[in-house]
């Protein structure tokens, strides 16, 4: 089982704060947090899986109670409950990871408006009638 403390580490990521635990002496952040606020905002398109695709995998790791507890607590509730089902990944690799896909999804965005050289705007063109 790896080293446990009883430091719970609040990271910032992008605006989100991420409660963390520390295991032999990293921080880990829990996959559903990070999952949910960071990640679940990039879009599904190509750019973003060749982002993924191009990276090595990340190691999740399951929380233990007593840590589940803690991150819990130190998040107020604000993720919900933390439970030993929870997983946990090291966070200095998810940054690395989050910063990766955004630089490469910017890189693709900034390219596909480069190129665009016109285009339309589709306004609400649905007619009512307004019965008197």
């Amino acid at each position: 089982m790896p080293a446990q403390s009883d430091e719970v580490v609040m990271w910032s990521i992008d605006g989100v704060i991420v409660p963390c635990v520390v295991r032999d002496g990293k921080a880990h952040g829990p996959v559903r947090v990070l999952e949910n606020q960071l990640l679940q905002s990039f879009s599904s398109t190509s750019a973003a899986n060749e982002a993924f695709a191009n990276r090595r995998l990340l190691v999740s790791k399951y929380l233990s109670e007593l840590e589940a507890f803690r991150l819990t607590c130190a998040s107020g509730g604000k993720f919900g409950v933390f439970t030993n089902k929870d997983l946990v990944v090291d966070i200095d690799d998810f940054r690395e990871l989050h910063a990766h896909v955004k630089s490469v999804l910017h890189q693709s965005t900034t390219a596909a408006a480069a190129a665009v050289s016109g285009g339309w705007v589709q306004v609400n063109n649905r007619s009512g009638h307004c019965a008197d």
